[in-house]
C-alpha cells in the first residue's frame, strides 16, 4: 500500500499542472486573453495607448528606452495616441502624419516637451502648425489634417482603446493577452517599466 502511495505522489508531482505553476509569469498584470498562447511567443508585441497631456506617458518616453535596449529586436513597440474630454484630435493626427514622414519620435518628443516644459496647450491647431514649421513639414501637415486616411488611423486608435478598455494612460497591452497600467504599480511609471521588464523576461524565458 505504501509503495502505491509513493508512486501516486511521484506521478502527482510530475503532472503538467505543477510544471505550469512553476512557470507562472511574474509581475502585476491583468489577463485579457488566452494566457496559454504566450507559450509560443518568441517576440513581445507591446501596444501602448498614450495621451499627450499624460505625465506618466511623458516619463515612459524615457523609461521605455531601457526596454528597447535590453530586448532589442525581440520587442515590437506600437503606439496609439488617444484623447478625451475637451481635447482635440490635432496631436493624434499630427502623430500619424509625422509617422508617415519618418519623424514621429522627434515630433512626439517635441510635443511632449512643449506641453510639460513650456506648459503650452498642444491641443490647439496653431501649436501643431508652429511645430510643423520648425520641422519643415508645414505643407505635409496641412494636407495630412485633411486626409481621410489620417482621420481613419486616429479613429482606429480610439476604437482600439475602447476595445481594450484603456481607461488610463499609458495602458500597455502585451501580445493581446496581458494588460499593464501605472495604477498596478503605485502610479509609478518607473515601477511599471520594472514590472514590464520582469514580465517580458519571463515570457521570453519560457520560450527560449
Amino acid at each position: 500500500m505504501k509503495k502505491v502511495s509513493a508512486v501516486l505522489l511521484v506521478v502527482f508531482f510530475l503532472l503538467p499542472g505543477w510544471v505550469q505553476a512553476d512557470e507562472k509569469i511574474r509581475g502585476k498584470y491583468e489577463v485579457i486573453g488566452d494566457i496559454n498562447k504566450l507559450k509560443d511567443v518568441k517576440t513581445i508585441k507591446m501596444v501602448e495607448f498614450f495621451n499627450y497631456s499624460c505625465g506618466h506617458c511623458y516619463r515612459f518616453l524615457e523609461t521605455s528606452k531601457r526596454l528597447h535596449s535590453k530586448f532589442k529586436d525581440k520587442l515590437h513597440h506600437k503606439k496609439f495616441p488617444i484623447y478625451w474630454g475637451n481635447q482635440t484630435a490635432y496631436p493624434a493626427m499630427a502623430f500619424y502624419i509625422a509617422d508617415e514622414l519618418g519623424v514621429e519620435e522627434e515630433f512626439t518628443q517635441e510635443l511632449f516637451n512643449t506641453s510639460f516644459k513650456l506648459n503650452i496647450n498642444i491641443f490647439q491647431p496653431k501649436v501643431i502648425k508652429f511645430l510643423a514649421r520648425d520641422f519643415k513639414i508645414s505643407k505635409e501637415m496641412t494636407e495630412g489634417m485633411q486626409s481621410a486616411s489620417i482621420k481613419a488611423k486616429t479613429d482606429k486608435s480610439l476604437e482600439l482603446a475602447k476595445q481594450f478598455k484603456a481607461s488610463e494612460t499609458p495602458t500597455i497591452i502585451i501580445n493581446d493577452i496581458l494588460k499593464v497600467a501605472p495604477s498596478m504599480t503605485n502610479g509609478s511609471t518607473d515601477e511599471m517599466t520594472d514590472n514590464l521588464e520582469m514580465i517580458f523576461e519571463d515570457i521570453l524565458k519560457r520560450n527560449g
